[in-house]
């Protein structure tokens, strides 16, 4: 189900999770914004309108999450893939999965706040 899932996404949607996946799982969601664009208008009832922008429908498909996180200064908003998700979703985009680069051990993400 995920495989399809993945699929269906068109390509930024892909994109944006490799781009994630390359980060350890996690990324600013201003870093994120900047490269793929606001989720400006999106909304949160998807069942009437589903979300425009791709970061949106990756939400809206829980492949992404969207929060605040405390990091090593304090508190800021993220965008990340479920840590279950990662390394199957690096298998199913045949990208390097978050941490095998170079021997770096898997990033943990960002801290619940």
């Amino acid at each position: 189900m995920l495989k399809k899932a993945v699929k269906q996404l068109g390509e930024t949607g892909r994109e944006l999770l490799c781009y994630l996946l390359e980060r350890g799982g996690w990324a600013r969601l201003n870093a994120v914004t900047r490269k793929f664009g606001s989720m400006e208008g999106d909304g949160y009832f998807w069942l009437d309108e589903g979300p425009a922008s791709p970061l949106g429908r990756l939400w809206s498909r829980a492949l992404v999450m969207v929060g605040r996180a405390r990091l090593e200064r304090g508190s800021t908003r993220v965008a990340a893939i479920p840590a279950e998700l990662r390394d199957i979703l690096a298998r199913l985009l045949n990208v390097t999965a978050p941490g095998e680069k170079a021997g770096i051990p898997a990033a943990k993400g960002p801290r619940k706040v």
